[in-house]
């Protein structure tokens, strides 16, 4: 009798594993960008939801550089098996292939699976407190010496939002290339460079301890999070409207099954109140997106942000 419950115990354990397909072994997430960026950050924060709601491993791998290009590459050119997956971004998929012959190459609107977005970010223009009041009085500056004035980014994001609002408010600024967000932030507090254009997640916790001083939010109407700051519409700069986002995505041709779990941890994730507040302090608002919607998304903003590039004048590295 005791034999029979053994195999009967045995028989149950063995069906469940074997009914468990996905995810049976840990998930490498990679990240082409350093710890603490803003992509960086609100992965984490979603992914430590999936990992309490679910009990999977799911690591993460930072492999910055390149505007993302890096990580993006190894998650391309890895098994579609659903254990290598990565953050897709308006850095990496949207400005990033027009300003890294790589990242064209690599064509990820076509060779990735499209997962689901996850947020979207308004994009601001700040100095140090210390240097530039508002807008009118950087661009008078910047006009006053043109290529004088020098902006820092970290990300293709950054670069291109600045681009666009140095072209829209024709001035003439050179720009430095960092790392990361981070770093441009910080030679920006430390007085290396004049201005930064950035998602809010980069720039809140300065802003609001007064050590950087936005100057204009590039959308068409206010921010909740900075509602005394213009936008660039209401300054008078047309064409100089952008917004970020950050979803998931993974490797063409990614395992179905793999495909609908993450789709359904998404959904659940972003559901949660504690995840929306805390992407909401970290300067972005949960926006999800998925299936068709999500790949069309992502198309339309490759070709949107190669407009914004080719208007900038902008020239691939």
């Amino acid at each position: 009798m005791k034999k029979i419950f053994t195999s009967l115990m045995i028989f149950l354990i063995s069906s469940t594993v074997s009914a468990q397909t996905y995810p049976v072994k840990p998930i490498h997430f990679v990240v082409g960008f350093p710890a603490g960026s803003s992509i960086d950050n609100i992965s984490r924060t979603v992914l430590d939801e999936i990992r309490i709601r679910t009990g999977a491993t799911i690591i993460v791998e930072n492999k910055p550089g390149a505007l993302g290009s890096i990580g993006a590459d190894a998650v391309a050119k890895s098994a579609p098996d659903g254990y290598t997956l990565m953050p897709s971004s308006s850095a990496t998929n949207s400005s990033g292939p027009h300003l890294m012959q790589s990242l064209q190459k690599l064509d990820l609107d076509k060779n990735l699976t499209h997962i689901g977005r996850m947020v979207k970010f308004d994009i601001a223009v700040v100095t140090r407190a210390s240097s530039f009041g508002d807008a009118k009085a950087l661009i008078e500056r910047a006009r006053a010496k043109p290529g004088d004035l020098t902006y820092g980014y970290g990300s293709g994001t950054g670069q291109v939002a600045a681009a666009v609002f140095s072209d829209a408010a024709k001035i003439e600024a050179r720009g430095i290339p960092y790392k990361g967000q981070p770093l441009a932030v910080t030679d920006l507090l430390g007085g290396q460079i004049d201005f930064v254009a950035a998602d809010l997640g980069a720039l809140l916790p300065q802003i609001g301890a007064k050590k950087l001083n936005a100057i204009a939010v590039m959308s068409d109407k206010r921010s909740g999070l900075l509602p005394d700051v213009p936008t660039t519409l209401e300054l008078g700069l047309a064409n100089a409207q952008l917004a970020g986002w950050i979803g998931v995505s993974g490797p063409l041709g990614l395992q179905p099954e793999a495909a609908k779990w993450w789709e359904a941890q998404l959904k659940a994730a972003l559901q949660s109140s504690d995840v929306r507040e805390k992407i909401r302090n970290q300067g972005m608002e949960v926006d999800p997106l998925f299936d068709a919607a999500f790949k069309s998304f992502v198309s339309d903003q490759y070709q949107l942000w190669g407009r914004y590039v080719t208007n900038a004048k902008i020239q691939p590295q």
